[in-house]
């Protein structure tokens, strides 16, 4: 009888028929698990004619050992060989023998792990239970990320300095002197404080913006024509998960850049999550350990994200919970990850000017700080997914704020009321970003509770605020 975890292939799990030696395809699994999360492959199991696995077992496990290492060893077989003594062993299920073979996660530094001395048709990955060719981006991705070159820091020579948005430079350098009053770079004229941060840099030709200071503070219009695929999406959905407010970087109605696009969803999210916002770098917003959960997975996606994929950063808002995508695979090991310490970021460009703001505070600790959030009650589950195709890290955080969220809806309602008291229904669920029946009910809730009343008729009436909240 196959033991747990030997029954049903999948992502991290491959069995294969070894009745004739090691299977050529044997390879092609070393070098996707390799490339994605690792797993475990196990020779002398084979997929029956009702698609259940069945043990075959291993003629010659002694020679099948010898033959997986010397080929391991072969670089004309794998370009790099990943294992361990303790990696491969020889064990017996229903009295046959089988050889099982643990293959790590290579790290980023070494990727692609391709096969027969051939990149470009030896490169696979891992999805679902099967493995497959990586396509020519995805070797580029893998190549880009083995680097320990940031490629936000390169200079964008084409372009001048009239690319970056000087009211999104303002803004953040009011925000350090909230946060730090007196700060010399508050003091700088702005080209240097740019050369300061790395935003932009002085060669023959004049001063030029860098990837990290173009996407930070640039036009959408240049940072799409370098950044194909760059896309930031805020999304808040109703009870019937369609979305009612909406944040996005090709809109049009404002800059499109990172330091704008995390400005306003992190007030927005103050609002939804009931934190009192101030400019103070969103670091340090009363006791809302919901917040400060939501903030370092917002934060991380957009600075550690892959702005040369396609698949752009999605943040979107639900009832219950918050989902966070962003482009590109993690560059810490997951495990090494929930430890907290280990740093990599994959635009060390974009996480100096973050710091300079306080939106990150210690490198290598947003994920640990998430699940101690979690282990603390602030939030109701913290899961975190690695997808090879397409390239993307995607959270997803519980949120047990309906209480908090609603309380503070009121809060929002009765304010729009006394500035506004002509406000309609419809205009008070798209200035909140609930639904229209949720509103109905909001007020309900206020005029049963004597805080608000109405005045005149349904069209032609007005909002009386009886109290507070």
């Amino acid at each position: 009888m196959l033991p747990d975890g030997f029954t049903k292939e999948g992502l991290f799990f491959e069995a294969k028929s070894a009745s004739d030696g090691v299977p050529q395809d044997f390879w092609e699994t070393y070098s996707s698990f390799a490339n994605t999360f690792g797993g475990r492959i196990v020779l002398g199991i084979s997929e029956g004619d009702d698609g259940k696995l069945i043990v075959t077992g291993v003629s010659d496990p002694d020679r099948t050992v010898k033959i997986l290492w010397d080929n391991l060893n072969n670089p004309r077989m794998v370009n790099i060989n990943l294992l361990k003594n303790e990696d491969i062993r020889v064990d017996t299920i229903d009295e046959k023998y089988v050889v099982i073979v643990d293959v790590p996660q290579a790290d980023r530094r070494i990727r692609p792990v391709y096969i027969k001395n051939n990149i470009n048709s030896g490169t696979f990955k891992r999805n679902n239970e099967g493995d497959y060719h990586c396509r020519m981006d995805e070797i580029k991705q893998m190549i880009r990320d083995s680097s320990d070159q940031s490629s936000d820091r390169d200079v964008i020579e084409e372009y001048g300095m009239e690319t970056l948005d000087n009211d999104s430079i303002d803004r953040f350098l009011s925000e350090v002197s909230a946060r730090k009053p007196g700060h010399p770079w508050t003091r700088m004229k702005r080209d240097d404080f740019l050369q300061m941060v790395g935003a932009a840099y002085s060669i023959e030709s004049g001063l030029h913006p860098t990837k990290a200071g173009l996407l930070m503070f640039g036009r959408i219009q240049y940072i799409l024509r370098t950044f194909n695929g760059y896309f930031l999406d805020y999304r808040e959905s109703d009870a019937s998960n369609r979305w009612n407010y909406r944040i996005q970087s090709n809109s049009g109605e404002w800059g499109g850049n990172i330091y704008d696009f995390i400005s306003m969803v992190m007030t927005r999210l103050s609002v939804k999550l009931g934190s009192e916002f101030k400019l103070d770098g969103f670091s340090s917003l009363g006791n809302s350990g919901t917040y400060m959960a939501v903030r370092e997975a917002v934060i991380n996606a957009l600075i550690h994200g892959d702005y040369d994929l396609s698949c752009g950063t999605v943040i979107e808002l639900y009832g219950d919970r918050i989902e966070i995508r962003n482009p590109g695979t993690m560059r810490v090991n997951l495990k090494d990850a929930y430890k907290g310490g280990f740093s990599d970021p994959r635009n060390s460009g974009l996480m100096t000017l973050a710091m300079a703001i306080g939106w990150v505070e210690r490198a290598g600790t947003g994920i640990r700080t998430m699940s101690q959030l979690k282990d603390d009650g602030d939030i109701t589950y913290l899961m975190i997914e690695e997808h090879a195709d397409p390239s993307m890290v995607m959270v997803t955080i519980g949120l047990p704020f309906r209480r908090i969220d609603c309380r503070n809806d009121k809060r929002t309602v009765i304010k729009d009321m006394r500035n506004n008291p002509n406000i309609t229904q419809k205009e008070l669920s798209e200035r909140i970003g609930v639904s229209l029946r949720t509103m109905s009910s909001i007020i309900s809730e206020l005029k049963d509770s004597g805080r608000i009343h109405r005045e005149g008729g349904r069209k032609s009436g007005r909002w009386v605020v009886d109290d507070i909240i």
